[in-house]
């Protein structure tokens, strides 16, 4: 059951859903005491587990637009869920005893969602940071933030070895194996800006605790790396990697 999701929402904000329909229906919310009892709490259990499924199937299509913007993301959520979950709400009387519809109900309706959809996004926030795994700390020389989300977790908590450009795509490689994901080159150099490490060619970015040996010919060279890979180095970055003390840090040639 753990397993079991609706768009981004698991079982536990379901039964959030289902016990605030309880609440609103044991408090006759919104002027609904003159609804018998049993009927009341059928009408408030359907209508917020019914709007919270139209929402979870709503708000996958609105995170993949707006990431990593949570207000603007709540404010096209809501606005997103009202207009259908009105008309369910204006619907349900006449599924669960017949009543006859009526156009101008979704009118006054309509405030009284709003909201309820308020709270339930308050909700669903206040679960899910509830809920919310606990991340490792990574190891040091992991990532970065913005590559690390790229990858698998076994990779993300890797040390980070060296990093190629491979067309449209980069291969992370980590002292844990490597990984191609979709990520630009010129992305990743900017995410590496404080990692202690050097670009050596324009594919590629290599962590400095990670070179075992620098061979040099001919104005290039090559930097084998812990992992058995080797990296190219190019004339244009080869004068200064030359005179790089590998026993210190140094910071990344973004």
């Amino acid at each position: 059951m753990g397993r079991l999701r609706i768009g981004r929402s698991g079982v536990v904000e379901i039964v959030g859903l289902l016990l605030l329909g309880v609440f609103l229906a044991a408090t006759s919310a919104f002027d609904s005491e003159e609804i018998p009892t049993v009927p009341r709490y059928l009408y408030w259990i359907a209508a917020l587990v019914g709007g919270g499924v139209i929402a979870a199937l709503i708000e996958p299509w609105i995170a993949a637009r707006l990431p990593g913007r949570p207000r603007l993301f709540a404010l096209a959520q809501l606005v997103a869920m009202t207009p259908p979950i009105t008309l369910w709400i204006t619907v349900l009387p006449m599924c669960l005893w017949g009543d006859p519809f009526r156009i101008e109900r979704l009118y006054w309706t309509m405030p009284s969602v709003v909201t309820v959809n308020v709270a339930v996004i308050g909700l669903a926030w206040v679960v899910r940071q509830a809920f919310k795994p606990k991340t490792a700390p990574a190891v040091d020389g992991a990532p970065p933030p913005a590559i690390r989300a790229k990858l698998a977790p076994r990779l993300a908590r890797a040390r980070l070895i060296a990093i190629e450009a491979e067309d449209h795509y980069l291969r992370i490689h980590t002292d844990a194996g490597s990984e191609l994901v979709l990520m630009r080159f010129g992305d990743a150099l900017d995410a590496l800006t404080a990692a202690d490490g050097f670009r050596t060619h324009r594919s590629w970015w290599v962590a400095r605790t990670a070179v075992e040996t620098a061979r040099w010919k001919g104005g290039r060279g090559e930097l084998v790396l812990s992992t058995g890979a080797v990296a190219p180095v190019s004339r244009t970055y080869a004068a200064a990697l030359k005179g790089t003390d590998w026993a210190a840090p140094v910071m990344a040639d973004g």
